[in-house]
């Protein structure tokens, strides 16, 4: 009971990258679309590196 009420006000932290992940996909394709890609490629890095996170906590998690 305790742990329903924590997820409720406590987000995880695989939530938080998911979050962040989506943000910065939103601003690559406008970035994408404004034919700066530079930048573009900068944003796909940090996606790389917020998915190779994501599934190391999620992987992490399910071995506890």
């Amino acid at each position: 009971m305790i742990n329903l009420i924590k997820s409720l006000f406590i987000s995880a932290p695989e939530e938080k990258i998911k979050k962040e992940r989506d943000r910065k996909y939103k601003q690559a394709v406008e970035l994408q679309r404004n034919g700066k890609l530079r930048e573009y490629a900068e944003i796909m890095k940090e996606i790389e590196e917020l998915e190779d996170e994501y599934i190391r906590l999620t992987e992490s998690g399910s071995e506890s």
